[in-house]
């Protein structure tokens, strides 16, 4: 008969692998199919927009307006975000940023789920599964503070 002999610091050690291993395996499990990149910038543009450039500037105090295109090819949508009065701009990092008016991101929503944010006027959503779909994306500060400005479109995937 064997005896095994086991110390403290092993089975601790073995004890955080198993734990870090676990929660990996969990994250992996539920983490989103769609990946959205909102670093796509086509060739060309796909429709036409207005005040949307990043070098550009927001001219009034008016609120900003938002309209959606979207282009279905297969499991991809390519979503092109339409603004007037509204300039995406890239978060800093900072909790407490001070938020300028007519500027900021857009937090987007797949049949009523958060799924991240946007700083860019056109994106991709990648691996979309079959049938039909809503994107509603709302406009916020660069805080997250909402303007309550938003757009809601259904789309279908063949």
């Amino acid at each position: 008969m064997k005896v095994f002999i086991i110390s403290m610091r092993n089975l601790i050690l073995g004890g955080i692998v198993f734990v870090v291993v676990l929660v990996a395996g969990i994250v992996l499990l539920v983490k989103d199919p769609l990946h959205v990149s909102d670093s796509y910038r086509p060739g060309e543009a796909s429709v036409p927009t207005t005040a949307t450039a990043l070098d550009s500037q927001p001219t009034s105090t008016e609120k900003p307006l938002l309209n959606m295109d979207i282009k279905v090819d297969g499991t991809t949508a390519e979503v092109s975000l339409l603004t007037q009065n509204f300039q995406f701009v890239q978060d800093n990092g900072e909790l407490n940023q001070k938020p300028v008016f007519g500027q900021g991101h857009a937090h987007l929503y797949i049949d009523g789920e958060a799924k991240g944010m946007i700083y860019h006027p056109e994106f991709l959503l990648k691996k979309l599964p079959k049938g039909e779909h809503e994107i509603r994306v709302e406009l916020n500060y660069s805080n997250h503070l909402p303007y309550k400005v938003e757009a809601t479109q259904k789309f279908v995937v063949k």
